[in-house]
């Protein structure tokens, strides 16, 4: 594999994708897990768990977003203008 080849650009789109889809899993999971005691018992402390799973949830998928854009933006796109040259 060469740099600058298809087979190339396209293993650093997967890596960048992976790392992306891992971070949102890893957000998932954290929500999951702050989640469970609304469904045992409901009150004021589990409803804040709730809340707090959620807003995991909702800033680990925009970082990871945010994170595989960057990443897009600095690695692929000046890849593609010095070996499209």
């Amino acid at each position: 594999m060469e740099l600058g080849s298809i087979e190339h650009k396209n293993l650093l789109k997967k890596g960048i994708y992976q790392v992306a889809k891992k971070t949102i899993f890893i957000s998932l999971g954290l929500a999951i897990f702050l989640n469970i005691p609304i469904i045992v018992r409901e009150n004021t402390f589990s409803q804040g768990l709730s809340y707090t799973g959620i807003a995991i949830l909702i800033v680990g998928t925009i970082y990871a977003l945010t994170i595989a854009f960057n990443k897009y933006r600095q690695v692929i796109l000046p890849f593609d203008k010095q070996h499209n040259q």
